[in-house]
């Protein structure tokens, strides 16, 4: 019975005691953190693509035919 009251006190916690952010404010967070998020990963994909490229022309240089 302890877990259910641990349940109920959660919810009446997060209902009358949690100051929650305007819906606006939380869209426009998740919008920034999206738009960051995509800006981080094609900076990635371009570091790694730079990477691969140069080592598939090191090892070019070696290869044996």
């Amino acid at each position: 019975m302890k877990f259910i009251q641990y349940i109920k006190d959660s919810f009446d916690e997060l209902g009358n005691n949690v100051t929650w952010i305007s819906k606006e404010d939380a869209q426009k967070t998740t919008v920034t953190v999206a738009v960051f998020t995509i800006l981080f990963a094609l900076a990635v994909a371009g570091i790694d693509y730079v990477f691969q490229t140069g080592l598939d022309n090191f090892f070019t240089m070696f290869k044996t035919n």
